[in-house]
């Protein structure tokens, strides 16, 4: 709003983006109307990415806000038109991009950042829990140089807490341990992504799923209510976590790391839990 002089923010229908009253009144939730905010919802293809074409070219719009792989909406991957129509639109009409890499980012779809898999370019990138491995409490943004020095005279960037030495700490050791192993960890990830995709595509659920699998990051789908929430309290009394995102999707985020030994155990366990 500083930066642009604007007042509207476009985002996605049930989209995740924190607790604070501005995300709350981002994602439209009750009780929380501060932000005037507009709502796309899925699935993100080139209709979408029109409809927000035409949102952006109004001029009136301050910033739209995605992951660039949506994980509250279940693994909902936007295609590549969607992604080259919104990034022309943000730069031809003066919207900045904010991409929420919170989730997403350091591997977990199978790039360092979920933006490469589209060539993103934001103006503001979001980081946070795979930043610190787990091992703290740490969020960063991270912005370009003309953007930053917009907002240097009437704007403060302050955290109470901010700087934790711990935090810091672990992030920067695990920083560094991703950028020695990139390699070996992102070739884990592809592999294991192949393994999951393949022996859930065989489950013989007793609902038809939809399976949505980009690196580690597994969503899968049923038009059933209730279904997915059965499987997940068999699941886990048979000491296996899964999650349940809606009433009809459940998902899976293992370890970047996982063996093949520890993925098989599992997929035998949701096996015989479905």
């Amino acid at each position: 709003m500083l930066h642009t002089k604007r007042q509207k923010f476009v985002a996605n229908k049930y989209s995740y983006h924190g607790h604070s009253i501005g995300t709350m009144s981002l994602m439209k939730r009750p009780g929380f109307n501060f932000l005037d905010s507009y709502q796309i919802e899925a699935p993100l293809d080139a209709k979408a990415g029109k409809e927000v074409e035409k949102l952006l070219s109004k001029g009136d719009v301050a910033a739209y806000i995605s992951e660039p792989i949506i994980m509250n909406l279940g693994v909902e991957i936007p295609t590549q038109e969607y992604w080259i129509i919104v990034q022309n639109a943000c730069k031809k009409y003066g919207t900045v991009l904010i991409v929420d890499e919170v989730a997403t980012g350091f591997g977990r779809t199978g790039k360092l950042f979920a933006s490469e898999h589209y060539n993103l370019k934001p103006d503001i990138m979001c980081l946070g829990k795979a930043l610190t491995g787990g091992y703290g409490a740490l969020g960063a943004t991270i912005m370009t140089e003309e953007l930053a020095k917009s907002m240097e005279v009437d704007f403060s960037f302050y955290s109470t807490f901010g700087w934790h030495p711990l935090n810091t700490t672990a992030t920067i050791a695990n920083i560094k341990y991703l950028l020695k192993n990139k390699n070996s960890i992102l070739k884990n990830v592809a592999e294991m992504s192949k393994y999951f995709s393949d022996r859930l595509s065989i489950m013989k659920f007793k609902h038809d799923p939809t399976i949505r699998i980009k690196g580690l990051a597994i969503a899968v789908e049923f038009r059933e209510a209730g279904y997915a929430q059965e499987i997940v309290n068999k699941s886990l009394k048979n000491h296996l976590l899964l999650s349940t995102l809606t009433p009809f999707i459940f998902t899976i985020f293992p370890p970047l790391t996982i063996d093949k030994n520890t993925a098989e155990k599992g997929l035998e366990i949701l096996e015989n839990c479905i």
